[in-house]
């Protein structure tokens, strides 16, 4: 039975719904995460020489990831505000944010580690009358870096 297990493991993508949340060493609930995006920006370079003008692409510097954490609004569950509000202090809080993937037995993957981060935009829900939605929040992040890592 466990080999059978084991080759439905090795076969079958990784589902994403499966995954927890660390915002400098506490652990919060995210019902969406978006924003694991290692780029380079890229740069055009030309040369003209005897035969004519060549073109090349270079890699520049890479871009800083900006995630989006978005989870339901509970009563006096302030603390990504605070952590946002706090941002026009001059000693405002960077924190490491490690995002994690789980298999089915609930047992680290993959793990996404985004350096000194901090918060750049809250959002509260959007309030309809007419609506009986769930009440969403969101903080967007960036951070220095990000490193990816297969545990």
């Amino acid at each position: 039975m466990a080999d059978i297990q084991t080759d439905i493991n090795s076969s079958y993508p990784l589902t994403a719904f499966r995954y927890k949340a660390t915002i400098g060493g506490d652990e919060v609930n995210f019902s969406e995460i978006s924003g694991l995006t290692l780029e380079y920006e890229s740069t055009e370079y030309k040369e003209a020489d005897a035969g004519g003008v060549s073109t090349a692409q270079v890699a520049g510097q890479h871009n800083t990831p900006t995630l989006t954490l978005k989870r339901g609004l509970f009563e006096k569950s302030v603390d990504l505000y605070d952590w946002f509000n706090n941002m026009h202090t001059d000693d405002f809080e960077k924190k490491d944010v490690i995002i994690t993937l789980l298999n089915n037995t609930n047992e680290a993957i993959m793990t996404w580690m985004v350096a000194n981060a901090f918060p750049t935009k809250f959002e509260g829900p959007s309030l309809d009358a007419t609506s009986n939605e769930i009440s969403f929040q969101s903080i967007e992040i960036k951070g220095d870096s990000i490193v990816i890592k297969y545990v």
